[in-house]
C-alpha cells in the first residue's frame, strides 16, 4: 500500500514550480514507524524545526504532522514514512521573497530489508572519492539537496561493501552516506563534528545523549581511522552497524559497541 499526502490530502502531485523539485528549497525527515509508533518522534521533530529555522521556514505543527504520519501509516505495521517540507513560493527564481509558508507532502514506504546479520557481522567500507563541501549554513540540517551523497554512492557497484566513509575537502572524516560514524578509541566514543557539513543524524543524538559522559564531539583526521579500537556507523532504520573494514583497514566488533547495541534494544 501506498499513500501520500500533500497538504493533507490524498495525491501523489506537486506543481513542476515546487521549490523543492526545483531548487532543493526544504527538509525532509526519514522516520521508522514500528507497529503503528513513530520512533524517536520527538528528535526528529526537533531536527526540522531547527532546519525550519535555518531556511526561513514556518515549522508546521507536530499534531498536524503526527495525524498525516498515522493517516499514511495506518494498518501498515512496520514502515517508513517520510516528511518533505517545501517553501511554498513561485519556483522560477532563486530568490523567493522571504515566503515562508510551507506545502507539506508525507507519504509511506516499505520498511527496508534489514533481514541480513549486519548488525552481528559488521560491514565492510569504502573512503568516498568525493569530497564534501563545506557550508556551515547548511550543516546539520537535513535539507533537500543530497546530489552528493547520489554523486558519492555512485562510486562503486561491489555489493560487499555496505557503505561509503565521506571526508571534507580539508580531508576530515564527517560521516557515512546514509549515516553517522563513531570511533571507539581508549573506551571513548569519537564523533566528528558537524558544524561545517553533515547531517546531525537523529540516532547520533540519541547515543550521544545516553553516553554523554563517554562521548565526544571532535574534528576527526582520517589517520585516526587506523588508530580506532572499534568503529560504528548508525541510522535510525538499521541502528548500530559494525564496521569490520575501511578500504584495507580492518577492525574487531568490540565491546564498546556491543554495549551501545544492547542499549538500542532496550529502548
Amino acid at each position: 500500500m501506498f499513500e501520500c499526502l500533500v497538504d493533507g490530502e490524498i495525491t501523489d502531485r506537486i506543481s513542476t514550480a515546487d521549490r523543492g523539485l526545483q531548487y532543493g528549497d526544504g527538509l525532509f525527515e526519514n522516520i521508522a514507524v514500528i507497529n503503528g509508533i513513530p520512533r524517536f518522534w520527538q528528535s526528529h521533530m526537533d531536527r526540522m524545526s531547527t532546519g525550519c529555522e535555518r531556511l526561513g521556514l514556518d515549522a508546521p505543527q507536530q499534531q498536524v504532522l503526527l495525524r498525516d504520519l498515522q493517516t499514511v501509516s495506518q494498518g501498515l505495521g512496520n514502515c517508513m514514512v517520510r516528511i518533505l517540507l517545501t517553501r511554498r513560493a513561485p519556483g522560477n527564481t532563486y530568490r523567493h521573497g522571504a515566503i515562508a509558508d510551507v506545502r507539506r507532502v508525507v507519504y509511506s514506504y516499505a520498511w527496508p530489508d534489514t533481514s541480513g546479520n549486519l548488525p552481528t557481522l559488521g560491514i565492510n567500507t569504502r573512503i568516498c572519492d568525493l569530497r564534501l563541501g563545506i557550508q556551515p549554513a547548511r550543516a546539520g540540517i537535513k535539507h533537500l539537496n543530497r546530489l552528493e551523497q547520489v554523486t558519492a554512492r555512485a562510486e562503486w557497484s561491489d555489493e560487499t561493501i555496505e557503505e561509503g566513509i565521506l571526508l571534507d575537502r580539508e580531508d576530515h572524516v564527517i560521516s557515512g552516506i546514509s549515516s553517522n560514524i563513531f570511533l571507539v578509541l581508549g573506551g571513548r566514543l569519537l564523533t566528528p563534528r558537524l558544524d561545517r557539513c553533515g547531517v546531525r543524524g537523529v540516532m547520533r543524538s540519541v547515543i550521544l545523549t545516553a553516553f554523554r559522559e563517554r562521548c565526544e564531539q571532535r574534528r576527526l583526521t582520517i589517520d585516526m581511522l587506523p588508530e580506532a579500537d572499534e568503529i560504528f556507523v548508525c541510522n535510525t532504520v538499521r541502528g548500530v552497524i559494525p564496521v569490520v573494514r575501511i578500504d584495507h583497514w580492518e577492525y574487531d566488533i568490540g565491546r564498546v559497541t556491543r554495549e551501545v547495541q544492547e542499549w538500542l534494544a532496550g529502548q
